[in-house]
């Protein structure tokens, strides 16, 4: 006989809000499967998902009456590429004082890492992908040697925080380990996994089960990763590293800056809580979220929710009016986390109409045609109109932004990795070395950040090299 039982309070409180169909196999179910579905149902915020579902089928979330174009105005905190002397100075100013944060150990990173290559043909993690146009180097190793320069450069740790998910965290673990972290210090790692949240039938708010004993869970979004960090104490852990600042990326920008001075000296000229770095967008109907104001107060727009008029709005130079692209890459004050993570403090829902496998009463698999439940998710950008002094920074798509996002066409593999190698082919002609019109280019980051770096080195730069692998000396017998 089973010793495996419900416990009552738990029963109560799902007969209270309605969801003890959930329990209508508990007695087919043996006792590894029971402790795993106890589990995930005592991890289930009851109340809040009433309220979600309350506001979700009373529709409730309709838009404000005024419409977007009564609401909408442009940037007005933002930090420009620099063009003037005044404004390149300023850059520095602000490198510098980025660079001291990072002498004083102030920064720590967090990777976005919860998605898989699927979309790319690649069923593994995406952080694992090769996209280094040489070597094939993957994206998690892009990522760690540009902490483990930095770190040694300004000779201080710098922890890093990555968010994985139930799908990609065993294999991500694993595959650092065997990589033996890239070098980085293991102690300085922290690993997490993001949060879920039950998908609910469309016409009755019932959550929904995958099958007997398991409820069908979907990621919530990376805007969960607040809770996610708070759940695990690694809040506290910043606290007590003494990480004043976090800089924020996704998995699949390997031209990404990570903890970028000039970022981290603008974040903090401007005393600012949150700030975005943007890019300008390629045209008006690129697919990609803009920064601007709503309601005067900065936020993230969707593009779907910008209609053709605004999107194509031009000033009296013929630039865009809202011409600002998000591209995921933020810095957050640590105590803007800590706020955020109060009692009573949320960032706002969002809710997605998907298709979603389920059973149903009879125990019978469904594969719906059509949207059959709501899933609920938070976005991460939606902490910008609750931070103080929000900053936007525009970036060079080119230098900065080259996701791997689709398996073909703009944002591919393809074109990332050949901005990868048109970026270090300029920063060895910059650096003085001469290289043949058609070499492919990869340098490691523990040997360059910049073309600066690559005056402090002597290369022996062939200009006929069709190949060209720069990294450590230690590496080239790997």
């Amino acid at each position: 006989m089973s010793t495996v039982t419900i416990p009552d309070a738990l029963r109560e409180t799902i007969q209270q809000y309605h969801q003890e169909h959930l329990l209508d196999n508990w007695d087919q179910l043996d006792d590894d499967s029971r402790i795993k579905f106890l589990k995930t149902l005592s991890e289930i915020d009851y109340a809040e998902l009433a309220r979600l579902i309350d506001v979700t089928l009373s529709d409730s979330t309709s838009s404000s009456a005024l419409s977007i174009e009564d609401r909408i105005s442009p940037l007005r905190q933002v930090v420009r590429l620099p063009r003037t002397d005044a404004e390149k100075k300023n850059r520095q100013l602000a490198r510098q004082r980025g660079q001291n944060l990072l002498d004083n150990s102030k920064v720590g990173a967090i990777l976005v890492a919860g998605g898989q290559g699927s979309r790319l043909g690649f069923p593994h993690p995406k952080g694992m992908y090769p996209i280094g146009p040489v070597t094939d180097r993957s994206l998690f190793q892009i990522f760690f040697e540009q902490l483990l320069s930095l770190s040694n450069r300004h000779n201080a740790s710098i922890a890093y925080f990555i968010m994985t998910s139930d799908a990609t965290h065993d294999e991500t673990e694993k595959f650092l380990q065997e990589h033996n972290w890239f070098g980085y210090p293991p102690e300085d790692i922290y690993l997490f996994r993001q949060g879920k949240m039950p998908a609910v039938d469309d016409k009755n708010g019932k959550i929904l089960l995958a099958k007997p004993g398991e409820i069908a869970m979907s990621p919530d979004g990376h805007g969960g990763m607040l809770q996610a960090l708070k759940k695990s104490g690694l809040i506290d852990q910043m606290q007590t590293r003494g990480i004043e600042y976090l800089f924020y990326h996704q998995v699949d920008n390997p031209s990404v800056r990570i903890c970028d001075p000039v970022m981290l000296g603008y974040h903090v000229q401007h005393d600012s809580e949150m700030s975005t770095k943007v890019v300008s967008k390629r045209t008006p109907e690129e697919k990609v979220g803009i920064v601007a104001e709503l309601d005067e107060v900065q936020q993230i727009i969707e593009y779907s929710d910008l209609d053709k008029e605004l999107a194509e709005l031009r000033d009296k130079a013929g630039r865009l009016v809202y011409w600002a692209g998000n591209i995921a890459v933020h810095i957050f004050n640590r105590t803007l986390f800590e706020k955020l993570t109060q009692q009573g403090k949320t960032l706002p829902i969002h809710i997605a109409h998907k298709k979603v496998d389920h059973i149903n009463e009879n125990m019978e698999s469904v594969s719906p045609e059509q949207p059959n439940a709501y899933k609920f998710e938070q976005f991460i950008f939606d902490a910008i109109p609750q931070a103080e002094n929000p900053l936007v920074i525009e970036v060079d798509r080119a230098s900065e932004f080259n996701p791997v996002k689709n398996a073909t066409g703009e944002d591919s593999p393809e074109t990332s990795r050949a901005a990868l190698n048109k970026q270090a082919n300029s920063w060895l002609q910059q650096a003085g070395y001469k290289t043949h019109p058609e070499a492919t280019v990869e340098i490691s980051p523990l040997i360059a950040l910049s073309a600066e770096d690559l005056c402090d080195f002597d290369l022996q730069i062939n200009q006929n090299d069709q190949e060209i692998l720069i990294i450590p000396e230690s590496e080239e017998d790997q």
